[in-house]
């Protein structure tokens, strides 16, 4: 679809493919719940139950990638840890709020969500993952090279 909410540019790429094709999955599942939005008050159960499995879908990959980044992180020792953490903890904290407000009849919270995840994912992406990469990159290689 060439109207993504999200679209996924070279300029992401953070160098290491197992990471970068999360992102751009997660992207997608974003897409995706943007494309569910314009359904979300419908009256039709098949339409509201899309968008849930498409709001729980965001929710658990966002859950599954993070965990993957902070196990490499663990494993490497990576020095930005506990920085690296807690940013995911926060990010997922105010998830959760989102869909706890959704929960509680907020329709408006649906599309601050899809706000604050493109602003979160561009950034994360941009800045933080890259820097974790690049420093994941130098441990490996100094490693081979002792």
């Amino acid at each position: 679809m060439s109207n993504r909410y999200i679209k996924w540019e070279d300029k992401y790429n953070t160098g290491y493919k197992r990471i970068d094709d999360q992102h751009v999955e997660l992207i997608e599942i974003a897409n995706d719940l943007y494309d569910y939005l314009e359904h979300k008050d419908s009256k039709d159960d098949e339409l509201k139950n899309a968008f849930k499995n498409a709001l729980k879908k965001t929710v658990d990959y966002i859950d599954y990638h993070l965990h993957y980044e902070e196990k490499i992180m663990h494993a490497i020792k990576y020095d930005k840890l506990l920085d690296h953490s807690r940013y995911h903890r926060e990010f997922t904290n105010e998830i959760y709020n989102y869909v706890k407000l959704y929960e509680n009849g907020s329709s408006d919270s649906i599309n601050s969500l899809l706000k604050y995840l493109k602003e979160w994912f561009l950034n994360h992406i941009l800045k933080t993952d890259k820097e974790f990469v690049r420093e994941m990159k130098n441990i490996l290689k100094n490693l081979e090279n002792s």
